[in-house]
């Protein structure tokens, strides 16, 4: 099964992508499993899964990305707010006590906060993205594959997609059932490859010039009369 789990929505405040619009990308590009990995909040997944109820051919998966004071990490299969700001060694055990896995995006990229710029590697995790699709060649990625193999880490692809034409542009292969159990359970035992392409420059470029001209970060009526 494939699936894209590091995917930011309109909750996230530096992406203008609807919670809908996600799910039917994410449809269209053929992937089975996505998780609305949003900054510091559950609020975008939590809708995400609400919608997708009912939908056959797509799951997803609860998670959130923490900014812990070091870096960022995933929480998948996360629930719950986790409070930024606290040390990496915090988070990680806040994302355990909740029965998630920590996954350290993009862990040797300067501009992105990540989290092996700032501290040593040998922090306890779950899995490191090893393919974003916003890097692909470059030291962020290479080094995560280096990392992945000395430690015998899961090794995840992710879009980090801030947009809707990014959604699946890396993404991962677990060899499982396409739910949630078997998700976690699978990424636990090492059964991930990571798969995709490079997110085109042109595309990031463009998204950061719409957005910044596009200055509501409204969320539509429609969505909060839904969460209510």
């Amino acid at each position: 099964m494939k699936i894209d789990p590091h995917i930011h929505s309109i909750y996230s405040g530096d992406s203008n992508s609807q919670i809908k619009d996600i799910l039917k990308q994410a449809q269209k590009v053929d992937l089975n499993a996505i998780a609305i990995s949003d900054h510091n909040t559950v609020k975008g997944s939590k809708f995400a899964i609400k919608e997708s109820k009912n939908m056959d051919n797509l799951l997803v998966v609860p998670s959130i990305e923490i900014s812990s004071y070091s870096g960022h990490i995933l929480g998948l299969g996360v629930t719950e707010n986790i409070p930024k700001g606290k040390s990496a060694i915090e988070t990680v055990e806040r994302i355990r006590d909740l029965g998630g896995l920590a996954i350290i995006p993009h862990p040797y990229s300067y501009y992105r906060h990540g989290l092996f710029t700032k501290i040593d590697d040998n922090l306890s995790n779950d899995g490191v993205e090893t393919l974003n699709a916003r890097y692909i060649i470059g030291y962020s990625n290479s080094h995560a594959k280096e990392l992945a193999k000395n430690k015998n880490l899961a090794r995840f692809g992710s879009s980090d997609s801030h947009f809707i034409k990014s959604i699946g542009d890396c993404y991962t292969e677990i060899d499982c059932d396409c739910n949630v159990d078997d998700i976690i359970d699978a990424i636990q035992k090492k059964k991930t490859t990571p798969k995709g392409k490079k997110t085109s420059n042109f595309r990031v470029l463009g998204n950061v010039i719409k957005r910044n001209f596009k200055r509501s970060k409204t969320i539509p009526n429609e969505v909060l009369e839904k969460e209510q």
